[in-house]
């Protein structure tokens, strides 16, 4: 079995790669990184460090390399692969549809039959109906229909932690990839049109948005969150952010917001998600992995688009009756971090978002003592619990 993946920089050789080889398939990575690419097919291995309390040294077998660059070699692959998937950025997906269509183009003009499922291992929601519209649009008239039939756009969440890898987290080998222990894999079970891949640690699951939710809305808005409210107290690295008890309480509380809004949308029981919070927070934690609040907090404008994870969520807890107080927090604080003057219009135009709603007042009431007192996060504490016990009105 071979599986085409495109893409081998830290998620498609820390994780996704990694998993499809241990799952027993051949892999051929795909990249336009010559260093990257010769290396691989002169080592046949690499190392994949998990960092963490339970560290290890895992080597990567069974893989190879082909240039990205060399179109009609890739398309090749593709024509002749058991399974492709993608890890390349979302500013690059669309770039690669034309070689994929050639190498569905040559599969299909063999045998249109021929399934194949695309596991799309990028941080974009509705990703498969983004790449669905562009290989349509691409792929020649008489494979229009076949791909209906024979072509699965299978989204995934991609939970595990894989950061940007210095020079010295290298040492010395291109290819040496740190990360962390977390390594399961959800895909979209009905999204698949041949079999599913036999591994534990892959995990299909019906209906998809669930997981695509609990990502966004719990771990990358707590991810950003503790990274803002890094960057606010002085702070490098992420770890350090969330072992500060304020910031923990506060992300914490945030993410507690979004548990009950998925918890009510999908009839998922709260302990379930109260228990992935405990771990994310946990993993947060983990100071082998460097990970640094620059980079993770990086984008803020994109993060506070109204369907991204802060406002999003904010929104999915008003449509649930949620009150997102702590989620109020966490816009002001992303409004902080890119400006000091005119949030007000920021949160208009950016986030959707006026400042005669509810939570608009409690955005700009958070934004203005940020702004009065930006490292006194026991006081903003205190404003959350006075929000709260404002709307539960007194305890008798």
């Amino acid at each position: 079995m071979k599986t085409v993946m495109y893409g081998a920089g830290n998620i498609g050789r820390g994780f996704i790669g990694a998993l499809l080889s241990q799952t027993g398939y051949e892999v051929v990575f795909v990249d336009v990184n010559d260093e990257v690419v010769n290396t691989i097919n002169r080592d046949k291995t690499y190392p994949q460090e998990i960092v963490g309390e339970h560290g290890k040294t895992v080597w990567i077998q069974n893989i190879r390399a082909v240039d990205g660059k060399d179109t009609s070699s890739v398309s090749n692959e593709i024509a002749s692969a058991d399974l492709l998937a993608t890890s390349v950025g979302v500013s690059v997906l669309e770039k690669i549809v034309p070689v994929i269509c050639e190498g569905l183009t040559k599969r299909w003009d063999q045998d249109p039959d021929n399934v194949l499922d695309l596991l799309i291992c990028e941080n974009l929601m509705d990703a498969d109906k983004f790449l669905r519209e562009r290989i349509y649009k691409t792929l020649p008239a008489r494979h229009k229909e076949t791909m209906s039939q024979s072509l699965g756009l299978v989204e995934t969440s991609i939970g595990r932690m894989v950061p940007v890898m210095t020079d010295d987290m290298k040492k010395g080998d291109p290819l040496r990839i740190c990360v962390e222990e977390y390594d399961f894999l959800p895909v979209d079970r009905n999204a698949f049109k041949g079999p599913i891949p036999d591994y534990d640690k892959i995990v299909p699951y019906s209906p998809f948005s669930f997981y695509l939710e609990r990502k966004l809305y719990i771990h990358n808005m707590a991810h950003a969150f503790t990274a803002f409210l890094g960057k606010i107290k002085g702070y490098t690295y992420i770890d350090e952010s969330i072992n500060d008890i304020y910031i923990r309480k506060l992300v914490e509380g945030a993410m507690i917001e979004s548990a009950m809004m998925i918890s009510k949308k999908y009839q998922v029981e709260f302990s379930e998600l109260k228990a992935h919070i405990d771990d994310l927070l946990l993993r947060f934690q983990n100071s082998d992995l460097h990970d640094t609040v620059e980079r993770v907090g990086r984008e803020p404008l994109r993060k506070l688009k109204p369907d991204d994870r802060l406002v999003g969520a904010l929104r999915g807890c008003e449509h649930a009756g949620i009150l997102p107080v702590y989620l109020s927090f966490a816009v002001a604080c992303a409004l902080y971090n890119v400006t000091k003057d005119s949030a007000s219009e920021l949160l208009a135009e950016t986030s959707q978002i006026s400042t005669q709603e509810p939570c608009g007042k409690y955005i700009m009431g958070f934004y203005e003592q940020l702004k009065s007192a930006p490292k006194d996060f026991p006081s903003i504490l205190k404003m959350t619990d006075t929000l709260y016990s404002e709307i539960r009105g007194p305890v008798v």
